[in-house]
């Protein structure tokens, strides 16, 4: 986040109260994220204010990504409250660590938004993103800020592993078993939940579905301890659907997988909000994406030691299938039928034609 070359930032305390981006100034509004929301600096590092960040990663290999979000196709204001959008945004960047087996360090917000937009906003959602932050220790280091037809945040993270080597999305073997944390699918019924009108006091389902969504959790502890086992031998974050970024994880060795359904995390719950919103729950749990959660592929000979690492995990993880040297994604259903190929649910794709509309 570079210092405006526009003079003296503004104030920061009353008179920008109620104030608009066009009353603050690229200074002033650099000023105040920087006062209120700016990660500390360490020795021999620099933070806000200069045209780079500079943050020490001693003895460790830096691990990074970039994240764009945009209003109208990754949230909508019709529905999120501005913390909401910087917590979601920071935990979906976090994901992507996570799936490295990354730690996290720091992270930078590249943010547009029209003139009108009011301070109060743009300081919700940075307040969002440092509550997505404490967990993890993560820091606000830098980006940059300009007008914008629309709210759009680009976010980059910073992590580093330490010992070992990150975990990526190759390396899977014939063989490998298939596990992934938490449940799959809950986003997708939260965000039909708030297409239909957010509700004022959700209870039950509806609350869980609409924290899915609105509020995922990055599973970083998960991916650091997976990492640390070495019993993973590939590994990618839950964003488009458990199909889509399970061919992702298979396309590099040219693999195949089979799914059970019998053993996929479904809950009586998950099923009752399926039937409520008229969404098949299979298609939720396999084409839902956005819930950010991690699948792996775990060697056989080392099962014991992902086991001893899950113990931990505040989500949990699930064996839902295995790793096949056939190529092509299979999915037994509890009746003994199969689905594959074209049958089975499609997860989402930014330029694919959309089949809904865009999130």
């Amino acid at each position: 986040m570079k210092r405006g070359d526009t003079g003296k930032p503004h104030g920061t305390g009353p008179a920008l109260r109620g104030a608009s981006l066009r009353d603050a100034g690229e200074s002033g509004l650099i000023e105040l994220l920087r006062q209120k929301h700016g990660g500390a600096a360490r020795p021999g590092e620099l933070p806000i204010g200069d045209d780079a960040a500079v943050v020490r990663v001693p003895g460790a290999r830096a691990v990074l990504s970039t994240d764009l979000l945009v209003e109208g196709t990754h949230f909508s204001l019709a529905w999120f409250r501005p913390e909401e959008v910087g917590e979601r945004a920071l935990s979906a960047n976090l994901s992507d660590l996570a799936a490295m087996g990354a730690d996290p360090v720091c992270y930078l917000v590249a943010l547009a938004a029209p003139p009108s937009t009011p301070v109060a906003t743009v300081d919700a959602i940075y307040r969002g993103m440092a509550r997505a932050a404490g967990p993890s220790g993560i820091r606000l280091m830098g980006g940059d800020t300009c007008r914008g037809d629309r709210l759009t945040l680009c976010l980059t993270v910073v992590g580093a592993v330490g010992r070992g080597r990150p975990v990526s999305r190759a390396g899977a073997r014939p063989g490998d078993l298939l596990y992934v944390t938490g449940s799959p699918g809950w986003s997708r019924l939260g965000l039909a939940l708030l297409r239909a009108g957010r509700p004022p006091r959700p209870s039950g389902w509806r609350r869980e579905a609409m924290r899915a969504h609105l509020r995922p959790e990055a599973r970083w502890r998960e991916g650091r301890a997976v990492a640390r086992s070495r019993a993973v031998a590939a590994m990618i974050d839950v964003s488009d659907g458990i199909l889509t970024d399970l061919s992702h994880l298979l396309e590099f060795d040219g693999l195949g997988a089979v799914l059970a359904e019998e053993s996929f995390p479904v809950s009586p719950s998950f099923r009752a909000a399926s039937a409520a919103l008229g969404i098949d729950p299979l298609d939720a749990f396999l084409g839902g994406g956005e819930d950010y959660e991690l699948l792996m592929a775990v060697r056989p000979a080392r099962r014991e030691n992902f086991l001893r690492a899950a113990r931990s995990f505040p989500s949990g993880a699930t064996l839902i299938g295995a790793v096949t040297k056939a190529a092509g994604i299979r999915v037994r259903r509890e009746d003994g039928s199969w689905l594959e190929g074209a049958a089975l649910p499609s997860g989402f794709g930014h330029f694919a034609p959309l089949k809904r509309p865009a999130r």
